[in-house]
């Protein structure tokens, strides 16, 4: 049998040609999966929950590698504002405990030990809590000019009914708008820590109502025109899930997805809540608020990472004033700022 026959000089160019471009695949394809490994929290906008084992051992031993400045004191820094507890001069009461019965020392009977002064300790608690059910007697009078009986009225609720008081009521909404607490978890906690056993009909019923109240008094529009006379605005858009979207004349669902709206001043001095069908700049502008936007936060790549500062450059959209329907696409945050 004959040997093959050698490639030409044609043939070994074009394969080392073609070996070269699947070479500099191959290594384009290593470095992207190295890149994608060696991502986490730290470097990208990737949250920590999302981190791989190693990243979250890494950066554990990371912390726990850091060295504590020797000129750094344990505990709050200097214009820290503390949250401790300062003994209060006028408690509401003073109560003495039983002595104590034998040595922290040696455990000897103190029975006949000499008395070496008091100490202090003051305890900050709740009561306890309880449902207050007052019966209240309704006086009638009969008018004797037309015979009509009147009824006196209760201080909250109807004559003839049981109801829960402006507390509770209160109470359910701050847990279930406030603290964004769950309907049924409002109920549950209602009951355990106020000892009220409301119903998910009843939460959700003291928030319709309160709702009504508020467009009663004409708070939106008290809230959007003390919002507009402020210099500086921040805000914040969320997509929520809702039960049926909106529908137009025809009965079609509307385009685009719910969101709930938060605008605020910085000092969170007033805080403004609103629904909107969709993130568009058509909706943005029906809110009667927003004009234009100036964002000043954005995120910057370092050695260290990738962070988030203010005023800096790293963000095209920095210091610029632009309208509503354009958002700074940052790496690490999102924060619009109106003016």
């Amino acid at each position: 049998m004959s040997p093959p026959e050698s490639p030409s000089y044609e043939e070994l160019a074009a394969l080392v040609v073609d070996l070269t471009s699947q070479l500099q695949l191959a290594h384009g394809r290593i470095a992207e999966l190295e890149a994608k490994l060696g991502r986490d929290s730290t470097n990208s906008s990737q949250p920590p929950s999302a981190d791989s084992i190693v990243a979250k051992a890494r950066r554990r031993a990371d912390r726990s590698s850091r060295e504590r400045s020797a000129d750094r004191k344990p505990g709050g820094q200097p214009g820290h504002k503390g949250s401790g507890l300062a003994p209060s001069t006028e408690p509401d009461r003073t109560e003495t405990v039983a002595a104590p019965a034998e040595c922290s020392g040696c455990d000897g009977d103190l029975a006949q030990g000499v008395d070496a002064g008091t100490g202090w300790a003051q305890v900050w608690d709740l009561p306890p809590i309880t449902l207050e059910k007052v019966h209240y007697l309704l006086p009638r009078r009969r008018c004797g000019c037309c015979g009509k009986t009147t009824t006196a009225a209760p201080p909250f609720g109807a004559a003839g009914n049981v109801v829960y008081g402006p507390n509770v009521n209160a109470a359910a909404i701050l847990l279930g708008i406030e603290g964004n607490v769950p309907v049924e978890r409002t109920a549950m906690l209602m009951e355990a820590l106020l000892g009220a056993p409301v119903s998910t009909g009843f939460v959700a019923r003291a928030v319709a109502r309160f709702a009504q109240r508020l467009a009663g008094a004409g708070f939106d529009e008290a809230m959007k025109t003390a919002l507009a006379a402020e210099d500086v605005l921040c805000g914040d858009e969320t997509p929520t899930n809702v039960i049926h979207k909106d529908t137009n004349a025809h009965g079609e669902p509307v385009p685009g997805s719910p969101h709930a709206v938060t605008v605020r001043t910085p000092d969170a001095r007033l805080v403004w809540y609103a629904p909107i069908g969709s993130r568009s700049k058509t909706a943005l502008k029906g809110l009667g608020v927003l004009r234009v936007m100036r964002v000043t936060w954005s995120a910057t790549t370092t050695s260290a990472g990738t962070s988030s500062t203010p005023n800096s450059p790293g963000c095209s959209n920095a210091q610029r004033i632009m309208p509503t329907s354009e958002l700074c696409r940052c790496r690490v945050q999102r924060c619009w700022w109106w003016r």
